[in-house]
């Protein structure tokens, strides 16, 4: 081989390890980018978090407890009969004698339903005294809902201490108004607090009186009376008041037993109206008669609640004297 052959040869040898040199570089870069990108993309995405613990499940809460039951509907058993209350009376029991000096009590103020030519009268109150037969006074405070001969109800709020008249006070009573009552008595003072709970207005005034009863105590639906000069008192005919729900119904005896109506301390009476216009000019005579009831439900939310419903019915019946006349609202 020549020396210029020999130099080719040299030559086209240095060209190839070169060429090999390139591509075992270019080879490498390869590799090496490809590591760098596999790095990046492994830190760009980060570590996976370990999971979470599971929160504990909260406890369920307990069941709130149930409210008290109001009245029911169910009528008294064995109410004593009255031509003028509806409601109840607490007295004295197995012959223990009480004396009371707090009555309280709520209810809502009803809706008189009048008819044109026909006046009627309804009172809603508490009160302390008038129940035994020889009752001779009454301290009560309430409200009225009376119908005049045109058909237009009217509503008012009063006071009175018999046997002295009602006496009237400022109070604008709206039906469905919310009212509570209370009557106070210490010694020869008496207390009387109205309160519309609706409106937001009250009243209360302490009065001089000289013999207050205070052997019983009353929450009442009435039929006020009319009375002439001898003292003779008769019902007036009762307006159609719907239903009446009376609340928190509370006593105080002198002592500082206090309870509601069905306190084992004391009797409770229902009372129930019964007022009877007889027909063919009256008498013990057998014959249709418009019969105006008017009727207290037992007793609910431990002895503190009940309703009075007024009811209309005819019947054929003997038309005798009515049940009796408490003292009571005078008109």
């Amino acid at each position: 081989m020549t020396e210029r052959a020999k130099a080719r040869a040299r030559s086209s040898d240095g060209a190839a390890a070169q060429r090999r040199a390139r591509r075992l570089i270019a080879a490498i870069v390869v590799v090496a980018f490809a590591a760098s990108t596999a790095a990046a993309a492994s830190a760009a995405t980060g570590p996976t978090g370990s999971s979470g613990a599971s929160g504990s499940t909260g406890a369920t809460g307990s069941t709130g407890s149930t409210g008290s039951t109001g009245p029911t509907g169910v009528a008294a058993a064995n109410p004593s009969i009255s031509s003028n209350w509806a409601g109840y009376a607490v007295s004295g029991s197995a012959g223990v004698a009480r004396r009371f000096d707090h009555v309280t009590g709520s209810w809502t103020a009803p809706t008189a339903t009048c008819t044109a030519g026909s006046s009627t009268y309804s009172a809603f109150w508490v009160g302390l005294g008038g129940l035994s037969q020889s009752a001779n006074a009454l301290e009560q405070t309430g409200t009225g809902a009376d119908c005049d001969a045109n058909g237009v109800a009217h509503y008012s709020a009063w006071y009175e201490l018999v046997p002295a008249g009602p006496v009237s006070v400022h109070l604008a009573i709206t039906p469905g108004d919310q009212i509570s009552a209370s009557v106070t008595v210490r010694k020869d003072h008496v207390t009387l607090t109205l309160t519309d709970h609706t409106s937001g207005a009250s009243f209360s005034k302490r009065l001089h009186f000289a013999h207050p009863d205070t052997t019983s105590a009353e929450w009442i639906a009435e039929a006020p009376s009319t009375c002439e000069g001898s003292g003779s008192c008769a019902a007036l005919p009762l307006s159609d008041f719907g239903t009446v729900d009376f609340s928190g119904a509370a006593v105080r005896t002198l002592h500082g037993l206090t309870g509601s109506i069905a306190n084992r301390h004391w009797t409770a009476e229902p009372v129930e109206l019964e007022e009877v216009s007889a027909a063919g000019g009256g008498g013990r005579f057998f014959g249709p008669r418009s019969e105006v009831s008017a009727v207290p439900t037992i007793l609910a939310s431990a002895g503190s609640a009940f309703s009075v419903s007024w009811a209309q019915n005819t019947q054929s019946a003997p038309a005798g004297p009515g049940g009796r006349v408490f003292p009571g609202l005078r008109s």
